[in-house]
């Protein structure tokens, strides 16, 4: 009896430890772009956030001061250099918003940083639901870039 718990224990784990592995999510598409409004860069450190909310799959990347950016994907411990194949809807921070995940508790309890300068994109860039940005990503490299409108 214990032999044969031992060996389930020991499956499950090795079920586990395989499912785990990283090649569930299939093959990966890079993804690089200029990110301009009307033809003209937004501020250096603007993100960008590709999500696909069927699989859990969420990528960003931040623009440079010519608008040029390039989306990441972290998943268990692994930085990949793109998504997973997939149609994304794509929302937008402004650069200067505080990111509550690298703020200490004592950051957050003293207020945190100087409040960000007020958002120069169209407040339905804020929300991957009403951004109207969606993407489909393919196995190799993708170029997208994207002209918001004021």
């Amino acid at each position: 009896m214990m032999t044969a718990l031992r060996f389930c224990g020991l499956s499950v784990a090795v079920s586990l430890l395989i499912g785990c592995g990283g090649a569930e999510f299939g093959p990966i598409g890079s993804i690089t772009g200029k990110l301009t409004m009307n033809g003209q860069a937004l501020p250096d450190g603007t993100k960008l956030i590709f999500m696909q909310p069927t699989n859990g799959y969420a990528g960003f990347g931040f623009t440079d001061a010519e608008g040029a950016y390039n989306i990441q994907w972290r998943r268990s411990g692994a930085n990949y250099d793109g998504l997973p194949v997939g149609t994304y809807q794509v929302m937008l921070v402004p650069a200067g918003t505080a990111d509550v995940d690298e703020m200490s508790a004592d950051e957050m309890l003293d207020g945190g940083p100087a409040p960000a300068p007020k958002a120069s994109l169209p407040i339905k860039y804020l929300r991957a639901t009403t951004s109207g940005l969606e993407y489909t990503i393919t196995e190799g490299e993708n170029t997208i870039d994207i002209d918001l409108s004021a």
